[in-house]
């Protein structure tokens, strides 16, 4: 049985328990497995990359068709930071965020496992070209500036509350480039660069605990800075040996590697 997320997030817990740690968020329109169930929870596990935890099973929406037909599905990905739909039988408008993706509306109509939605697109905007960056980096920069100011979560996907993998998973999401959600993962996809001095926007930048364990990750913007969730989204400094908060006049991170996700 697979399902899909029919609210704005839906939380997923490390373990069996609403006091659990929020080991990650579902966002409008992601499917996912059902691997298991216990009690009153169902662990499943995501169809885009294959993370598993607990999903509350009064949550559960389960889909009616074959799971691979939805997967392969045309989809449309929200780039707005939010945008609001309406329930099909209700009509009570709600807010779904920014990396949300779901099979294009016929008639405006919407139809995700049991729930039905009305959901009226944006007109898409172009975007103006720049001598330095590519299309894709100038989508990249443009989606990924938008979560500034957006409190760091643990777990988090959604502009109220956002990890530092999950602000790169979604930001490489929104130009068709699929990653794992934790950063130690992510750092295993693409071409090393090997010197600062290469670095280009929308390379991604991995940083070391003591142990040498990768425990952070951003988005390089360019001009020796990187966007990346740390308290907040935020822009830092960004050197060969790490990122440097100029308030503080310290480096909070310490560079373990670059790698390039995007075909330059």
């Amino acid at each position: 049985m697979y399902g899909i997320c029919h609210l704005s997030s839906i939380p997923i817990r490390a373990e069996v328990s609403e006091k659990s740690e929020l080991a990650t968020q579902l966002l409008f329109g992601e499917a996912y497995q059902v691997v298991e169930k216990e009690e009153h929870w169902i662990k499943i596990k995501t169809c885009d990359c294959g993370y598993e935890g607990w999903l509350d099973a009064k949550l559960l929406n389960p889909s009616r068709e074959e799971e691979n037909q939805y997967l392969t599905a045309e989809k449309y990905f929200v780039k707005e930071l939010v945008l609001n739909i309406r329930k099909l039988d209700n009509y009570l408008q709600f807010p779904i965020f920014a990396g949300s993706s779901f099979p294009f509306p016929k008639n405006n109509v919407l139809t995700l496992g049991e729930e039905s939605f009305m959901v009226m697109l944006p007109q898409e905007t172009t975007i103006t070209s720049h001598a330095h960056l590519s299309k894709q980096q100038l989508l990249l920069v443009k989606f990924v500036s938008q979560y500034l100011e957006s409190p760091y979560l643990w777990g988090g996907r959604t502009p109220a509350g956002i990890d530092c993998s999950g602000l790169v998973q979604i930001a490489l999401k929104s130009i068709g480039i699929a990653l794992p959600r934790d950063a130690s993962q992510q750092a295993l996809i693409g071409d090393n660069i090997d010197f600062m001095e290469e670095a280009k926007a929308g390379d991604l930048a991995f940083f070391q605990n003591n142990e040498g364990n990768i425990i952070h990750t951003g988005i390089i913007l360019g001009n020796n800075t990187i966007i990346h969730s740390s308290g907040k989204v935020r822009i830092d400094a960004l050197d060969q040996t790490g990122i440097f908060n100029k308030n503080t006049q310290q480096y909070t991170h310490f560079l373990r590697v670059i790698k390039r996700v995007i075909p330059v």
